[in-house]
This record gives structure tokens, C-alpha cells and sequence, in this order.
């Protein structure tokens, strides 16, 4: 009486478990319509990989045909992001190009090793967010460095921006002040005519992310050319608001899926520092070391094919 009664106990549990962690699953789906759904996604890798040993549980307790729907889930779900965690990546030879990506933090400390490490990168294409007076003032050098500058204001002391060594297509710069978008396009050396999109967005449901990805999404489509984006997304590669915008300029995610917030770990990471460059541009992604901010930086070297 006593193991049937644990028994029991044990299939309810193992049965309620595998169900709230499928409706985590498939919610988290349904970014593209409700907005909640983004900020479930951000579980689906864990859910994902809890799914199997619950399918094996239930499988044990004889629930067979519960234990077939979570694989199903599981392997959805594992499915669904395992581009982003096993992007290939090749080394770029011959004419590449080299974009610095980072938050900087509106009031971080130190700067002077941070605007070092990014001209140090060599990197012809940078893009920022949270530019304030600040870091204005004490990361001069950096601004110094690049002769062409473009600063949209975002929130109070927070721009967007975008600084580069290549040569500007004349009246090509845009802003969309207060929506975390700025954009100017470049002459490659390959003499492509390429624009570099610099993206800060606002933190998922139950903050205005969907809607304001919409707007940059909506904006980047009416770009002729490739488009280079990145940004501080607040969202992780497979979430409805960075698709929305990939799928704006026909790009798709560059790069392994890496942790690049202070409050991510291994167990819950936060890969929300996103690059969506034009499909079949080959390369390697580096992480650079937070440096005082909360986020780490992305630097990469590539080649649009």
C-alpha cells in the first residue's frame, strides 16, 4: 500500500514537472504574437534540457505516451537553438572586415582600459550602446580615434552609436531618437557599399521590447544593401524581437550563443549582445572581457560572401 501510494505521488510529480516545463516551452514560442512569450523564451534551453530526464522518468512510471510528447518537446526545443549554440565559424582570410560591439554602461569606471582595448582591436566598425557624457569624457581617445562618429540619443545619458574608419556614403546616416537605432552606410574595401546598424533595445514583456523591435525592424527593411547589425538585444538569439529584426534585413544570427551579462551564468546564460550579419558571412566571433560594464563585448572579424 505504501509504494503504491508513493508510486503515485511520484507520477503525479514527474507528470506536473514535464507539463509546466512543455508549457514554458511552447509559450516561449509564441513571441511573434503575444510578447510574454520572449521573456518565457529565455527558459527554453533549460527546459529543453530538463524535458529528457523527465521523459525517462515517465517512461519508468509507464506513462509512455507522455513520455513520447516530451521528447517531441524536448527535441523542439534543443532544435530550435542549437544553431546559435553550434554556429561554425571559419577564420576570414584575405579582405575582412573588423566590428567591436558593446554596452559600455552609462556610469562605469574604469574607461581608460575599455577605449584602449577597442582601438587596440584595429577594428574599423564599432558599435556602442549607453553612450553618455561620462564615457564621453573619459574615453576621448576613443572618440578621437574614429573620424566618423554618429550618436542617436536613446534614454536620458544612453545613445546609440556607431563609429568607424570607413569611408561614409554621403546623407546616409539615420536616427530614430528614442527608439535604440542608428545607421550609416560605409564603402567596404572591397568598395561594397555596406550599412552598419547599431541597436539598443528595452527589456522584454513586460517592458515595450516587442513593439520597439517592430519599429526597427520595419525601418532596417527599407535599407538597400547588406546590413550589419549589433547590439545590446535584452533578448537571446532565438527570442521573437531579434528574429524580427533578423528577418528584416534577411540576416541571421553570427556566432556561438556565449553568456555576456554580469547576471547570466553557465546554468542560466544570457547571450542577449547579438550580431545578425547578411547569411553565408563567414568569420570568428571573440569575447572581450566586461571592463567595467555589465556586458561583455563581441569582436569580430568576417567577410560579407
Amino acid at each position: 500500500m505504501q509504494v503504491s501510494t508513493r508510486h503515485k505521488i511520484a507520477r503525479t510529480l514527474t507528470i506536473g514537472c514535464a507539463c509546466i516545463l512543455m508549457a514554458f516551452v511552447v509559450i516561449g514560442f509564441t513571441g511573434q504574437i503575444f510578447a510574454v512569450g520572449d521573456s518565457i523564451a529565455l527558459l527554453r534551453p533549460q527546459a529543453g534540457v530538463l524535458l529528457p530526464p523527465c521523459a525517462a522518468l515517465l517512461l519508468y512510471l509507464r506513462a509512455r505516451y507522455l513520455a513520447l510528447t516530451t521528447c517531441a518537446v524536448a527535441a523542439m526545443a534543443l532544435g530550435s537553438i542549437a544553431a546559435s549554440y553550434a554556429a561554425p565559424s571559419a577564420e576570414c582570410n584575405g579582405t575582412c572586415l573588423t566590428l567591436y560591439q558593446k554596452n559600455l554602461m552609462s556610469k562605469a569606471w574604469p574607461r581608460y582600459p575599455l577605449a584602449d582595448d577597442i582601438i587596440a582591436s584595429n577594428a574599423q566598425i564599432v558599435t556602442l550602446q549607453e553612450v553618455s557624457s561620462h564615457n564621453q569624457k573619459y574615453m576621448n581617445n576613443l572618440f578621437e580615434h574614429y573620424p566618423s562618429k554618429i550618436v542617436c540619443s536613446f534614454r536620458p545619458e544612453q545613445s546609440v552609436a556607431i563609429l568607424t574608419t570607413l569611408p561614409i556614403v554621403e546623407n546616409s546616416e539615420f536616427c530614430l531618437k528614442g527608439s535604440g537605432l542608428v545607421g550609416v552606410q560605409v564603402e567596404a574595401p572591397d568598395e561594397t557599399a555596406v550599412w552598419i546598424v547599431s541597436i539598443h533595445l528595452n527589456w522584454p514583456f513586460p517592458y515595450d521590447q516587442a513593439q520597439q523591435s517592430q519599429i526597427i525592424a520595419d525601418r532596417i527593411a527599407d535599407l538597400d544593401g547588406p546590413v550589419l547589425i549589433a547590439g545590446d538585444f535584452n533578448m537571446v538569439p532565438w527570442g521573437a524581437s531579434v528574429q524580427r529584426i533578423a528577418a528584416a534585413a534577411d540576416n541571421q544570427s553570427f556566432g556561438t550563443a556565449l553568456n555576456t551579462h554580469n547576471f547570466g551564468s553557465w546554468r542560466v546564460p544570457l547571450p542577449i549582445d547579438n550580431l545578425l550579419f547578411p547569411k553565408g558571412t563567414i568569420g570568428t566571433v571573440e569575447l572581450r572581457p566586461f571592463m567595467g560594464s555589465d556586458h561583455m563585448g563581441k569582436l569580430a572579424r568576417f567577410r560579407i560572401e
